[in-house]
C-alpha cells in the first residue's frame, strides 16, 4: 500500500465492525474531535476527514493527496460481491444537523440485511466540491456501527468525476481502504452529457483529456446518472456493478435504501425524538 500523505491513514473495517473511528452523535456516543487545527499541517490528522481544514485551499490539497492514493483498478476481496452497501445523508430541516446512513444489501437479490444511521451537527459549510468534509464525518460514524462487512460501497456523490479527482466516494473509499463507487445525479465541474436513450447506454465524462466517469442510462426514459470509480475499482466495473444493482428505478438499490433510511431517521429525530432503535 502507498505511504500515507501527511499522516493520513486508511480506516480498516474489521469483521467485528470496530474500525477505530471516534465519533460523537446521538446514535453512537463517543467523542469526535472539535473542528479546528490538529497537530498536523493544515489540520490533517490520522483520519483527515474528521477534522476541519484551515482553509479551502488546504481542503483541496488534502483532496489532491488522497486522489493520488486512489487505486482505479479492480482490487476486490470478493467478486462478485456478496454484500453491497449504500451511503447517503439527509439534512435537518433547519440546516444545522445531518443524518448519515449506511445500508448493507445482500447480492444478488438486493435484500437489506443491515441499516445504520447517525446524527451529527454540521461542521463544514456548503462548498461545491468539498462535500466529503461536510458529509464524511457522519457517514464514517454510521460506518463504524456496521457489523456486516460489505464488499463494495456505493456513495451518493462523485468519485473521480471531480475537479481534484477526489469526490466523496474517492475520499472515503481511500480512508476506508474499500472498493467504492460514486453515483450522482449531475456532473461536477463539467458539462452534462447524454448517453443513448435505452437502459445500459453510457457516454464518457472527460476530465483533463481522460475518461473520469460515465453518464449512464440506468432506466429507459429516465435522466442519466453519473458513475465514477472511487477506489479499488475500474470505471468499467463501476458501471457494470451500478447497472447490476439497479432495478426499476433510476438510482441503484443500495443508494435508494440508504436515502430512505436517512430520511426515516431524520423524521424520527425531528418528530418523535431520537432512539437507538431508529439507527439499526
Amino acid at each position: 500500500m502507498p505511504s500515507a500523505p501527511h499522516g493520513i491513514s486508511p480506516v480498516r473495517m474489521r469483521q467485528t465492525g470496530r474500525k477505530g473511528i471516534s465519533s460523537q452523535g446521538r446514535a453512537t456516543g463517543g467523542g469526535l474531535p472539535p473542528p479546528g487545527p490538529t497537530p498536523d499541517e493544515d489540520g490533517v490528522g490520522p483520519i483527515g476527514i474528521l477534522t476541519r481544514p484551515r482553509s479551502i485551499e488546504a481542503a483541496r490539497r488534502i483532496q489532491r493527496e488522497i486522489a493520488a492514493r486512489a487505486v482505479l483498478e479492480d482490487r476486490f476481496t470478493r467478486f462478485p460481491p456478496r454484500y453491497v452497501a449504500g451511503a447517503d445523508a439527509a439534512y435537518s430541516r433547519d440546516g444545522t444537523r445531518v443524518y448519515g446512513a449506511v445500508v448493507v444489501l445482500r447480492c444478488p437479490d438486493l435484500v437489506v440485511v443491515e441499516a445504520q444511521c447517525v446524527e451529527l451537527p454540521i461542521r463544514f459549510p456548503y462548498v461545491p466540491g468539498l462535500f466529503a468534509f461536510r458529509e464524511g464525518p457522519v457517514l464514517l460514524a454510521a460506518w463504524e456501527q456496521v457489523r456486516t462487512m460489505p464488499d463494495l460501497v456505493i456513495f451518493h456523490g462523485h468519485g473521480t468525476v471531480h475537479p481534484e479527482g477526489c469526490g466523496l466516494a474517492t475520499h472515503l473509499g481511500v480512508l476506508l481502504d474499500v472498493p467504492a463507487i460514486g453515483v450522482a445525479g449531475k456532473p461536477l465541474g463539467t458539462t452534462a452529457v447524454a448517453p443513448g436513450e435505452f437502459w445500459g447506454a453510457t457516454y464518457p465524462v472527460i476530465i483533463r483529456g481522460r475518461p473520469a466517469g460515465c453518464a449512464v442510462r440506468t432506466r429507459t426514459g429516465a435522466r442519466e446518472v453519473y458513475v465514477s470509480p472511487g477506489n479499488r475499482i475500474s470505471l468499467a466495473s463501476a458501471v457494470r456493478l451500478v447497472l447490476a444493482t439497479t432495478t426499476r428505478y433510476r438510482m441503484p438499490e443500495p443508494l435508494r435504501a440508504a436515502h430512505r433510511h436517512a430520511v426515516e431517521c431524520r423524521a424520527a429525530g425531528e418528530g418523535r425524538g431520537w432512539s437507538r432503535e431508529s439507527s439499526s
